[in-house]
């Protein structure tokens, strides 16, 4: 793609979070045909956002897919400050009628880790982390038929990232030991009882971390201090009705009580 036709995506990307929009494709022209290609667009949109007063607060991830025949397909996309949330009610943009959440653990970065030419160890990247917490990616797609597009698109436009609702602080090592999670799930208004068998995809939720920490360090980008980190969903994408307030209980780690309020 030719430079300005990344940065009219980006813009187009960015139109569509800023005015809550749902809509089709990009334009022909926009859609990226590479996954440099959709990158590309990834890092423009975090340069039209810090111009907009916004930055990045952390990222997902996931180990590298196969898709649509291409091999070692990076899952990674910024998440951005203004989207992260603390406190009840948190608010949400639905996504066809519905809230939808996935259960996740977050890795927090304590101190920067700088791109270097040589590979940051294991011991290195968990010496920087400060801890973790329980936490709730919040998904949303901006394109109204989303099985239309394609993953490149979506990677550029951030995979399904509306925001993150960062929940109570566990240990690293807690974290680390996470391989499999049972939830139980309960609420009011009309929220009966539910419960499900978690298991996180990379087996570890670590493992996409440290993937993730030297794929930036050869692609010459930094991890900050404070920066969080999730890596895939323990249970798919749960949905909630709205205006809904509900207890997550995440087995014998804690749990997220919440209310979302529609944005």
């Amino acid at each position: 793609m030719q430079s300005t036709d990344i940065q009219a995506a980006a813009q187009a990307l960015i139109n569509r979070r800023q005015n809550k929009q749902v809509t089709g494709p990009l334009a022909p022209e926009l859609r990226p045909a590479t996954v440099e290609d959709a990158l590309a667009i990834q890092q423009q949109l975090i340069v039209k956002m810090a111009q907009a007063g916004d930055s990045v607060a952390g990222w997902k991830c996931a180990l590298p897919i196969e898709i649509d025949g291409l091999k070692d397909v990076p899952v990674i996309a910024p998440i951005f400050r203004n989207s992260v949330c603390t406190d009840s009610p948190c608010p949400i943009q639905l996504d066809q009628g519905v809230c939808k959440i996935e259960p996740e653990i977050a890795f927090r970065f304590a101190r920067d880790l700088p791109h270097r030419p040589e590979p940051y160890s294991e011991q290195e990247i968990v010496a920087a982390l400060s801890g973790a917490h329980l936490a709730l990616e919040l998904i949303l797609s901006r394109y109204l038929d989303p099985d239309s597009v394609s993953y490149l698109e979506h990677l550029a436009d951030c995979l399904f990232n509306q925001g993150l609702f960062v929940g109570p602080e566990i240990t690293v090592e807690q974290a680390f030991s996470a391989s499999e999670i049972s939830f139980v799930l309960t609420g009011s208004p009309a929220l009966s009882e539910s419960r499900l068998d978690g298991k996180h995809p990379s087996v570890y939720p670590q493992l996409p971390l440290f993937w993730l920490v030297n794929y930036f360090s050869q692609k010459g980008i930094d991890i900050k201090a404070g920066q969080l980190v999730i890596t895939s969903s323990y249970a798919g994408v749960i949905e909630l009705a709205p205006e809904v307030t509900f207890r997550l209980q995440y087995e014998k780690y804690g749990e997220i009580g919440l209310r979302f309020e529609i944005d």
